[in-house]
């Protein structure tokens, strides 16, 4: 890792002949899924620039060896780097770091990003061939402080039940029309967030249906939630935090981001100052 890092050699056969293809690939597989042509949109119009720019780079992209060499330079420093060790002891780390993180550069010349704004907004899309009707509802936030109640939020109206083969107790399940599917997602950066509802048929009629359906809903969950619901709520919501770090994926988007704002502790312990209302107590 650390060779990578401070000696890197970005060959143009590599980049031609492996990552050109596999970033074809990328952008094909995301242009015909549905959920993620959605999600694409949906940040695009809440967010505009920064989060708003796309995860897929195009079929022809304007980059090169050259710039990929150019912004590696600024890019990887010292203040660009955090290293996560699992298993392992501190010190023991904290050695290997030292040693092997020795000749990096200390100093980023990278541009900052600016602070996350929030615009919202509407489009449509035409349907991928053979997808299916797909509608995001949803809205986004600058204010990190709200993760708890989002998070909250975002398990109370989920659809997929705590226990295998259950139909689940989400309020989204008994109210929209058979053949559809709703889906809840809260999406959390580091200055920003993304809050939705992914509704899913196969018919136009159907996905607009199940979509004046979710968007009910979701008005009465923002009202206030009986004790019962938040209690299963929140326990659902800290099971969510805590399963979220058992993958490898999982393990990086966490952490990666925690780096920056908090760590999964303060996450699970903001959960517990949500009162019955979705509102802090303290």
């Amino acid at each position: 890792m650390s060779s990578f890092i401070t000696s890197a050699r970005f060959t143009r056969h590599e980049f031609e002949e492996y990552v050109q293809p596999l970033i074809s690939f990328d952008t094909h597989t995301a242009s015909s899924d549905s959920l993620t042509r959605s999600l694409e949109a949906a940040h695009a119009i809440a967010f505009r620039s920064a989060l708003g720019s796309s995860l897929f780079a195009p079929d022809h992209p304007h980059f090169g060896v050259d710039d990929i060499k150019a912004f590696a330079q600024r890019a990887f420093v010292k203040d660009n780097v955090a290293v996560i060790g699992t298993n392992i002891e501190a010190s023991t780390l904290n050695k290997l770091v030292d040693t092997s993180f020795a000749g990096v550069p200390g100093a980023s010349a990278v541009d900052e990003t600016p602070a996350s704004c929030y615009f919202g907004g509407e489009t449509r899309l035409e349907a991928a061939h053979g997808g299916l009707q797909t509608v995001f509802v949803g809205f986004g936030t600058t204010n990190v402080d709200a993760s708890a109640e989002l998070a909250t939020l975002a398990a109370h109206l989920s659809t997929t039940p705590s226990v295998k083969w259950a139909r689940g107790l989400s309020p989204m399940v008994q109210a929209i029309p058979e053949g559809t599917s709703v889906q809840s997602m809260y999406l959390p950066y580091s200055d920003a967030g993304l809050f939705g509802l992914v509704v899913s048929g196969r018919t136009a009629e159907g996905a607009r249906e199940a979509g004046k359906v979710a968007v009910e809903v979701l008005k009465n969950s923002t009202k206030g939630l009986t004790e019962d619901e938040l209690k299963s709520a929140l326990a659902k919501a800290k099971f969510g935090a805590a399963s979220a770090v058992e993958s490898r994926e999982g393990l990086i988007r966490d952490l990666g981001a925690k780096v920056m704002v908090k760590s999964l502790v303060g996450l699970t312990d903001q959960l517990d100052f949500v009162d019955f209302h979705g509102r802090y107590v303290c």
